[in-house]
């Protein structure tokens, strides 16, 4: 599973950095989260996601090949479940318009999407092939990010006023953790181990 070696993994991590950084944007006034390069913005994450997901793997297997493989082809599998979705959504009627045989799957791959991400932060971070705190704000930021998805109800009960702040600031350490991975990644002398 080599995949081109040095300069397979300095791709993976170049497009990691493009996937933080798109989710990075959203914070900055000239591309509001309603903007319609939201798509563009999600689907560059996904692509980022799976990218770190595939990458990190690649450099962990020494120690713990079936750990780290779980981890990384569930996280590979829901980003791109979630990317599809994304990419069938365009079109479609958006929210606060029903579209009852769309957008319950649509939940359920958002749910599969933090959940992934966030078991495979903790997995990196416990493997410690990459930095720990990278992967950690992956996994947090994951699970905060989570509380965001609007068919939980956490974002419109009694809590909303708390529970909002922490799922964007969840975005916003989900973004800076796979950002620095993709610049680990990208920026590594060579792969501690390739397998």
């Amino acid at each position: 599973m080599d995949g081109g070696g040095r300069t397979g993994q300095q791709t993976l991590g170049y497009l990691g950095v493009a996937g933080g950084l798109a989710m990075l944007a959203g914070f900055l006034p000239i591309f509001p989260w309603d903007s319609p390069l939201v798509f563009a913005r999600i689907v560059l994450f996904n692509v980022g996601t799976i990218a770190i997901a595939f990458a990190v793997h690649r450099s962990q297997t020494s120690v713990g090949r079936r750990l780290s493989r779980a981890a990384a082809a569930t996280a590979i599998a829901a980003n791109a479940w979630y990317l599809v979705m994304v990419l069938l959504s365009i079109g479609r009627p958006q929210f606060p318009e029903p579209d009852a045989g769309f957008r319950p799957i649509l939940f359920y791959a958002a749910i599969a999407l933090w959940l992934t991400d966030a078991a495979f932060g903790f997995v990196a971070a416990r493997l410690g092939s990459v930095s720990r705190g990278a992967a950690l704000a992956v996994a947090i930021g994951s699970l905060l990010a989570l509380t965001g998805v609007g068919g939980l109800g956490f974002t419109t009960g009694p809590w909303r006023s708390i529970i909002e702040p922490l799922s964007i600031a969840g975005l916003a350490l989900l973004g800076t953790g796979v950002l620095v991975l993709g610049i680990e990644l990208a920026t590594r002398r060579e792969a501690r181990a390739v397998a």
